[in-house]
């Protein structure tokens, strides 16, 4: 099976039990080092609910999220229209939208509960989105470059996060806490070279702290956002529940005016007048 990033040899590394029935074959590229599960049939049974039970850090991370996007932001372009890719419950395009940014969503599986009314076919474009966000998703990609491409069709810039699988020789699915085969939908686990090899094929910029946040740019940013800094390793606590990189010294943030009353009373015309 070849690899599904930079196309070389895959070889198999490990077999596990998925959703506690399926036996399957996790295969690493020689090249890049990218693992992959076999085809994943099983993805019907795992997407049963879209958000997985065991993702017990949802809110956290969302606010953490929240938090430390803003200032990315700042020096992609602090306005225009930005997108939630794979946005879920719109729990990050609330937040992000009461932080005065005007944010979209977009998720082909998962319901919409916290953005009605702010998903991609209510943004007026197509795309030219200033920043296309991703976060959670790209572990999830059976197609990950026909995927990477639908992004870059809305966005120039692509804000995203995924583990970096770790330095350390991997011969079981208990060497690392992010396989989650319980739940079966981690079938894309990444490392810097398969980022560096995403970089090659579309031609663009790559930024990343090196740990789980990064962004993949058509055009340069003004300065590496990340300051190329290593995050010292966390604990496994840590690094389940903090999964976002402690705070660097950003360029001033701009001070945004909330959009929530603005939505408020926009949700009182959509509900009131017939037009829901």
């Amino acid at each position: 099976m070849n690899c599904k990033i930079c196309n070389k040899q895959s070889l198999i590394l490990f077999e596990a039990l998925v959703l506690k029935k399926h036996l399957v074959k996790y295969l690493k590229c020689q090249n890049c080092g990218f693992i992959q599960t076999e085809e994943p049939y099983w993805l019907n049974d795992a997407y049963a609910s879209p958000i997985a039970l065991l993702d017990v850090g949802l809110l956290y991370r969302n606010n953490m999220l929240a938090e430390r996007s803003s200032p990315i932001f700042n020096q992609i372009a602090g306005n225009g229209k930005y997108l939630d890719y794979g946005g879920g419950y719109g729990i990050y395009v609330r937040l992000m939208r009461d932080r005065g940014y005007d944010f979209y969503l977009s998720d082909k599986y998962c319901k919409n509960l916290f953005a009605q009314f702010f998903e991609l076919k209510d943004a007026g474009i197509e795309n030219g989105f200033t920043c296309l966000t991703a976060f959670e998703v790209f572990e999830h990609l059976a197609s990950p470059i026909d995927e990477i491409t639908a992004m870059f069709h809305l966005s120039d810039t692509i804000f995203f996060s995924t583990e970096l699988q770790p330095e350390i020789e991997m011969r079981s699915v208990n060497d690392w806490w992010y396989f989650v085969p319980e739940a079966g939908q981690h079938i894309a686990l990444f490392s810097i070279g398969s980022l560096e090899q995403l970089k090659l094929h579309f031609n663009c910029y790559l930024y990343s702290n090196n740990v789980n946040l990064h962004i993949l740019s058509k055009k340069p940013l003004l300065k590496d956002p990340f300051e190329s800094k290593v995050e010292t390793p966390l604990t496994l606590h840590e690094r389940i529940f903090n999964k976002f990189f402690k705070p660097n010294h950003f360029i001033k943030q701009e001070e945004k005016k909330s959009l929530l009353q603005k939505d408020f009373e926009y949700y009182k015309t959509k509900l009131f007048n017939g037009n829901a």
